[in-house]
């Protein structure tokens, strides 16, 4: 599931402990793919915490995302709008559209994003191939100039690092670590730390689709060729066997956004 002028958030990226770490030589989605349910997810943004050095005072916005399939891919959609409120009395707004395309196999991907901060506009788009068999690959961004970057082996694309994710904690596995692209930066694939809790169910589900098991996860992401042990920021996911994402909270260090699941529906699987 982009971040917002340094701290736009970002639902596909989102601590470092060092429990277990699964690093295979060379990763890919298991079966969690098949219990997938395409869906439309809305939700509402609001300020959590707040350190007294961090500048902003107050935080609202919402968001929706999308996840569908086709017969030969995963496509998503995700728009959010959000207004920062400043402690001098500044606002910023940011109003962001993400559309991304992965075959299933998880070696091509497309993106396009575009951003309006305030009075200022920015568009980013590319393409990127990744090879399981040779554990290699690129990113080629079209706009704004373009620029190829090399990626790192054993990198994965959204949908199938969330998939990978699911059948890790199906696993009972309880860190991964792997590195991710998903164009919302120019910048080669980020490096995200996954850690995996206990399964999880919710006793008065207010959807059917919230209605099976879950798996909080904590995600922490570190910029491309970091070496500080700190992450630039991280996510807590409760994320169900069926794909669907409920309630998040996004961490920036001096500030955290409490992301709360409003509204989830289903859409229809294809016929291939």
């Amino acid at each position: 599931m982009s971040k917002f002028a340094g701290h736009e958030p970002n639902l596909q990226k989102l601590v470092f402990l060092f429990v277990l770490i699964i690093f295979s030589q060379s990763v890919s989605a298991g079966t969690a793919s098949e219990n997938f349910q395409p869906h439309r997810a809305f939700y509402k943004m609001t300020m959590g915490s707040s350190k007294v050095n961090s500048g902003i005072i107050g935080v609202d916005g919402r968001m929706i995302f999308e996840w569908r399939s086709t017969c030969d891919a995963w496509v998503v959609e995700q728009r959010y709008v959000m207004r920062y409120q400043g402690e001098q009395g500044n606002e910023t707004h940011t109003d962001t559209e993400f559309s991304a395309w992965e075959n299933k196999d998880g070696e091509r991907y497309k993106f396009y994003v575009k951003n309006k901060l305030s009075d200022s506009k920015s568009k980013i788009e590319g393409v990127a191939n990744y090879s399981p068999k040779t554990r290699s690959g690129a990113v080629l961004f079209q706009t704004p100039k373009e620029i190829k970057y090399n990626l790192p082996s054993n990198t994965m694309f959204p949908s199938n690092h969330t998939f990978f994710l699911l059948d890790a904690a199906k696993a009972q596995k309880k860190l991964l670590v792997v590195p991710v692209f998903d164009g919302s930066e120019i910048q080669t694939a980020i490096s995200v730390s996954a850690v995996i809790g206990k399964q999880k169910v919710l006793r008065k589900p207010k959807h059917a689709l919230l209605s099976g098991e879950y798996w909080p996860i904590r995600m922490a992401f570190f910029s491309p060729g970091h070496k500080s042990i700190r992450p630039t920021h991280e996510m807590t996911i409760n994320l169900h066997e069926n794909g669907v994402a409920g309630d998040l909270v996004l961490d920036y260090s001096d500030f955290t956004i409490n992301m709360k699941l409003v509204k989830v529906e289903k859409i229809a699987r294809p016929y291939c």
